[in-house]
């Protein structure tokens, strides 16, 4: 199944509030097909995306990160 990110008009506020919903909120951080939906946003020319309307979105095969064990997990790679 190919990904499919959906381009999002704003950019996402990591620290949001009841206004704005936050990055894990709009995207599957986990999810395998992450960093292709990223090259995808970028090929676009897209300010950000959202992964809400992807079937991937859903999708439970790795273990739940928050955002702050996800930044550091990527910085190891």
């Amino acid at each position: 199944m190919k990904p499919c990110p959906t381009d999002l008009q704003q950019t996402i506020n990591p620290e949001a509030g009841p206004k704005r919903a936050g990055v894990e909120t709009h995207r599957n951080l986990n999810c395998h097909q992450y960093d292709n939906c990223l090259d995808e946003a970028v090929r676009r020319g897209w300010q950000s995306f959202t992964c809400v309307k992807c079937p991937h979105y859903a999708s439970a095969a790795a273990p739940a990160l928050g955002l702050e064990a996800y930044a550091t997990q990527r910085r190891a790679i």
